[in-house]
């Protein structure tokens, strides 16, 4: 045995003992003495990415840096699939860095060598992932990245059928229902619906008991896409209630002790659908709507995302706004 083989030994040693720090030492030490090994730079990112369990020493920059230096090594001439391979962990960590137009690229190189091997799982997976890029483009880009959204998720569904890969197919009809809800492109009322479909043809999929977080994400889901349907007031009224009843289906999974981000998100939704009854029908709503906003804010600085705690503490300057109306 060399000396390589007995470090590449212990690398796999400490990976299958979970002991990441230990290996990510190990294959550091590896690839001074091995600088054009392609699999190692590979390796050290997927370690550095989190992607098999979370350590100490994630970071994403770092597993962005490896995996560039592993799509460089192996090159537009080297083995197609490890390519593709490589471009997709590179693609997957730029959007976990946040640089989806980046992650675009990447990722759309890798679904090109897929199709044109005929590997349509992996072809639809990188189909899914895209459709996620385009969701986490800026806005400041314009309401075309929705569209773009909703044409990859397509794309993926014609592979993630219910009968064939049903969890996929859920996970993919999900995002596919958020980003009609967010389209701009065609009539507002008809893209709602279309996601509310979505999201009820998921829910199917995600139950309660074998999917609790997916279930009560979906029900969250479809109290918004209720609260942003538009219509007359009657109907307006018809789908607050529609929403009031959805977002409370989510707390039953989203607990504050358990959940607290999840939780605050959802009261943020509820406090946003009692401050819309509250305009409508005369302050009715008004004291639910402030004690949706309070619970918020205080569990998004518990969960330290000061730009949510500020946003919920806005709407209350708001409804402060509407009492005072409301007395005049």
């Amino acid at each position: 045995m060399t000396l390589d083989d007995a470090r590449l030994r212990r690398v796999a040693s400490h990976c299958r003992d979970g002991q990441c720090v230990e290996a990510i030492s190990a294959m550091e030490e590896l690839v001074r003495d091995q600088p054009a090994n392609a699999e190692l730079y590979h390796q050290l990112g997927m370690c550095y990415s989190g992607t098999c369990r979370s350590h100490a020493l994630v970071n994403v920059g770092v597993a962005v840096s490896y995996f560039e230096r592993a799509v460089s090594l192996i090159g537009p001439a080297g083995p197609p699939l490890i390519r593709a391979q490589y471009l997709d962990s590179l693609g997957n960590a730029c959007l976990q860095d946040r640089h989806p137009e980046t992650a675009i690229r990447y990722l759309s190189a890798a679904a090109d060598v897929y199709a044109t091997r005929g590997l349509t799982d992996d072809w639809a997976r990188e189909q899914f992932n895209l459709g996620n890029a385009f969701c986490d483009v800026p806005d400041s880009s314009g309401p075309r990245k929705w569209q773009l959204a909703v044409e990859h998720y397509g794309r993926a569904l014609r592979v993630r059928t219910r009968e064939r890969d049903p969890v996929r197919y859920a996970a993919t009809v999900q995002n596919l229902g958020t980003a009609y809800r967010e389209r701009a492109d065609g009539d507002r009322a008809s893209n709602v619906r279309t996601a509310i479909a979505c999201y009820s043809r998921a829910i199917r999929i995600y139950r309660h008991r074998s999917f609790p977080a997916e279930y009560a994400a979906l029900h969250n889901n479809l109290g918004n896409a209720y609260l942003c349907l538009p219509g007359p007031t009657d109907a307006m009224r018809r789908n607050i209630r529609r929403a009031l009843r959805h977002f409370a289906r989510a707390l039953e999974i989203r607990r504050r002790d358990q959940r607290p981000y999840d939780y605050a998100a959802t009261q943020f939704n509820r406090g946003q659908a009692y401050a819309k009854q509250a305009e409508l029908d005369a302050g009715a709503g008004l004291d639910e709507a402030v004690r949706c906003f309070h619970e918020a804010e205080e569990c998004f600085l518990v969960c330290r995302d000061s730009g949510r705690a500020a946003a919920a503490h806005a709407e209350l300057a708001k409804l402060e706004n509407l009492t005072r109306r409301n007395r005049i």
